[in-house]
């Protein structure tokens, strides 16, 4: 049996139990502690608890599938080009890269949509790659917002980093900000090209946002992007950390913590490594 095929058929039988009264409850209680039936492994976590895109009643979670399924397909075909893995050929192992992601990526999906319930029309992403998480952001937003993306689209320099950080200087080197224009062709999308802070200071910054990612891999570039978008972020807005308890970005957490001891506001710090402030 194929894999695809056998794939089709687990999933149409979960989805015919979970539609017989009271079978649901039967079937969570027989597959705890049961590995492989429910387990997600990446991103530096290991679980065996249901994650929530299995479940076919929850509609935010039956979105972001069609959105990771969507993704996972325009990676493998080359439309959507992620130069972090250019040097990975097997389409089998960017599946399996993708779906190591997939954690992550359900929580931009999921702080993308709540932010929306503020009512306001803008996000910001400092840190945008190759535009892999801002595609998750938008597509959550069903289009309806405009994204300001701010990266320098270069290697890491040590003018921005700290002492202990170091040891990125040159990281990202290898992208290119018309690969991530072509891969957010069809989002109504502002790029910002330059270091931040310095990339702060042009026109086209927005005045009132409802979510901001920060994945910027160090500190001193993190704490400019908190100052300079805070007072902008609307209440009840949302600011995702992809940093904050990374190996390796100790200083980004002690950033962060900071920055939020004496503001008004929640941070959920989350297995997988981000952190969620919610504005009050």
């Amino acid at each position: 049996m194929s894999r695809a095929r056998e794939t089709s058929i687990k999933r149409y039988t979960k989805k015919i139990i979970y539609l017989i009264p009271g079978a649901r409850a039967l079937w969570s209680r027989w597959v705890v502690g049961k590995p492989g039936l429910h387990e997600f492994s990446g991103w530096g976590m290991t679980t065996n608890t249901f994650p929530p895109w299995r479940d076919p009643a929850n509609e935010l979670a039956k979105d972001f599938l069609k959105t990771h399924e969507a993704i996972v397909e325009a990676v493998t075909e080359g439309r959507f080009k992620l130069s972090q893995w250019d040097a990975i050929k097997d389409v089998k192992d960017k599946e399996a890269l993708l779906r190591g992601l997939m954690w992550r990526h359900y929580i931009v999906f999921w702080s993308a949509r709540y932010a929306q319930l503020t009512g306001g029309k803008n996000i910001v992403e400092c840190g945008v790659c190759d535009g892999l998480t801002v595609y998750f952001a938008m597509t959550a937003l069903k289009k309806n917002c405009r994204a300001f993306l701010y990266d320098s689209w270069e290697g890491m320099t040590g003018d921005y980093l700290l002492a202990s950080e170091k040891s990125h200087l040159g990281d990202y080197g290898y992208l290119n900000i018309e690969d991530t224009k072509k891969n957010l062709s069809e989002f109504d999308t502002v790029f910002i090209k330059g270091f931040i802070p310095e990339s702060f200071k042009g026109t086209e910054n927005p005045t009132s946002i409802m979510w901001l990612h920060i994945d910027l891999n160090a500190s001193r570039p993190t704490t400019a992007s908190l100052n300079h978008f805070l007072d902008v972020l609307s209440a009840g807005g949302v600011i995702l950390f992809d940093d904050y308890a990374g190996q390796g970005f100790t200083d980004t957490k002690i950033a962060v913590d900071t920055f939020f001891s004496d503001k008004k506001g929640i941070l959920l710090h989350l297995p997988t490594g981000q952190a969620l402030f919610f504005k009050q």
